[in-house]
Order: C-alpha cells, then sequence, then structure tokens
C-alpha cells in the first residue's frame, strides 16, 4: 500500500512541475522602463521628453492607486503626436488604465485633427496593448511613411516593438 501511495504521490508531484513550467503573459513580470527603452530605440518618440506622474495624472487621468508602476515619453515638438506610455495597472485595474489610454490618445487625435493631417492619422490609429497587467499606448511611426505609405505601413514597426519588447 505504501509503495502504491509513494507512486502515487510521485506522479502528482511530476504532473505540478510540468505545469509550472509553462509561461503565462499574464503573471509575468516586465519592467516598464526596459519596455519602453526596447520600444523606443526600435521607434523613437521625436524630440522625446520623459512624462512626470503629473502630467500622466493630469493629462491622461490615470490616478496613482490604479498602477503598480509605469514609464513614459511623450514629444516634446508641438508638430507631433508622439507619445509612448507604459503602464503597469495595479491589481483589478487593467480596464480602467486601457480606458484612459484610449481616451487619452483620441484626446491626442483631436489635438491634431484641424492641425497636421499626418499626425491626427497617426494619433487616430494609435495602438493601446494589453499584455496581461501591463497596458502600452504607443503613437509612433515615421511620419514620412504616414505621408508616403500610410498608416497601416507606419505601425508595422511599432507593432513588431510592441511585441518584441515583451517577449
Amino acid at each position: 500500500m505504501k509503495k502504491v501511495l509513494s507512486v502515487i504521490m510521485a506522479l502528482a508531484l511530476s504532473m505540478s512541475l510540468f505545469t509550472a513550467c509553462g509561461g503565462n503573459e499574464a503573471t509575468a513580470s516586465y519592467d516598464v522602463n526596459e519596455i519602453v527603452s526596447k520600444i523606443d530605440a526600435a521607434v523613437p518618440v521625436a524630440m522625446a521628453g520623459d512624462l512626470t506622474e503629473e502630467e500622466l495624472t493630469m493629462m491622461v487621468g490615470i490616478n496613482a492607486e490604479d498602477m503598480a508602476s509605469w514609464a513614459g515619453k511623450y514629444s516634446m515638438a508641438n508638430v507631433s503626436a508622439d507619445r509612448l506610455i507604459v503602464i503597469e495597472a495595479a491589481e483589478g485595474k487593467v480596464d480602467v488604465v486601457k480606458t484612459a489610454l484610449e481616451a487619452y490618445r483620441d484626446n491626442v487625435a483631436a489635438q491634431f485633427e484641424l492641425y497636421l493631417a499626418p499626425q491626427y492619422e497617426k494619433a487616430k490609429a494609435g495602438r493601446v496593448v494589453v499584455k496581461g497587467n501591463y497596458v502600452v499606448l504607443a503613437i509612433l511611426g515615421d511620419a514620412i511613411v504616414v505621408e508616403d505609405e500610410g498608416v497601416d505601413a507606419a505601425y508595422v514597426p511599432v507593432d513588431a516593438a510592441i511585441d518584441e519588447a515583451f517577449k
């Protein structure tokens, strides 16, 4: 009987080891500064400035208690809509953060609607991507590519950079 019980326990332990080895995006942990750096290296923010917590809460409308960590850059040039924000949402706040970043993206687009058509198109197509507890806002892309090839072509390297940063 002891041998049977020992074999069953050994099998149960082995099975638990195999199930723990799989990667799970929802529980993966990332450094938000590193994610911003990786994306910015692939598709730079034009004339980048670092986003402060005060700017983040005022402009984006996200409360500090909704975030576990965050990092961001924005273009200091008034002719560029570029924004890159990565937020690790606090427990249960992913939807709150995603909704706020989507509203912010729409607000940035509205600022350029009657001003610079390529920047408006880029902002309107801005990405809000959820990766587990992390939410990324990326309004990026080469303005010349937007004008010459369209906004979809400009976002190909942006989408690739986001995916690569979360590997």
